[in-house]
């Protein structure tokens, strides 16, 4: 550079630029750089700039739009500015680091049983097996009596359905409501239809009944108590 090297550097191409009567927007266009960076570099305030390629990209394409040559100038600039990607690991880092995997060795250390001589204690887990479904009700296991509960059932409701069609002169919607109101209001005084409940009697006084009348008598004797 012709400049005195006593000026700063961003001085000394500042001065160079001037001479050469190259405007830093015409840089700035040339090289695609921000003219506010050109502007801090010239102010030797280089703290807006990037760090690592694209430093010393942007101050070699800076050298080389005003004429001079970019590899003396990046090592300057380089020098008196030095790029914090660039800078040295301190030691006590280092140390801290290499520490690391030892430690990590000693908290993940396999896993060794102890001797056949030490018993420790054994803990016993018995886990109880649920209660079959429908257990405590009343279930029907012969075929020909579900038959029979479900013929029971149905025969009721079409009944009390046809009588309801002869006074209103309308069957489906009189059959809807009879059997919804024979499964509700079995199942809540008798705890299941009366059909199931005939054929198929809980524990207790029908219990020992097998004949449908008697466990119809039995139904009935329940019925009065409820």
């Amino acid at each position: 550079m012709s400049a005195s090297n006593n000026a700063g550097f961003g001085r000394r191409l500042r001065m160079e630029r001037e001479r050469r009567t190259i405007t830093l927007a015409s840089i700035s266009d040339n090289t695609k750089i921000s003219q506010s960076l050109l502007e801090g570099l010239e102010r030797d305030d280089v703290s807006r700039w990037p760090s690592g390629i694209f430093r010393r990209s942007f101050i070699r394409a800076y050298a080389q739009a005003i004429g001079l040559d970019p590899d003396v100038v990046a090592k300057e600039f380089l020098e008196r500015f030095p790029d914090a990607a660039d800078s040295p690991v301190p030691a006590e880092t280092t140390a801290s680091t290499s520490t690391v995997p030892t430690r990590v060795h000693r908290i993940l250390r396999p896993f060794q049983p102890r001797p056949n001589g030490s018993h420790g204690t054994v803990v016993r887990l018995t886990i109880a097996a649920p209660a079959g479904v429908f257990t405590s009700g009343r279930i029907l296991e012969e075929v020909k009596r579900r038959w029979a509960a479900a013929a029971c059932d149905m025969g009721v409701v079409v009944a009390i359905a046809i009588l309801l069609f002869l006074v209103v002169n309308e069957f489906w919607r009189p059959f809807a409501v009879t059997a919804l109101g024979y499964y509700v209001g079995g199942v809540i005084i008798l705890g299941n239809t009366p059909g199931v409940s005939l054929f198929a009697p809980a524990s207790g006084s029908v219990a020992g009944a097998t004949n449908p009348i008697e466990s119809l008598i039995a139904l009935l004797k329940n019925v009065r108590r409820t």
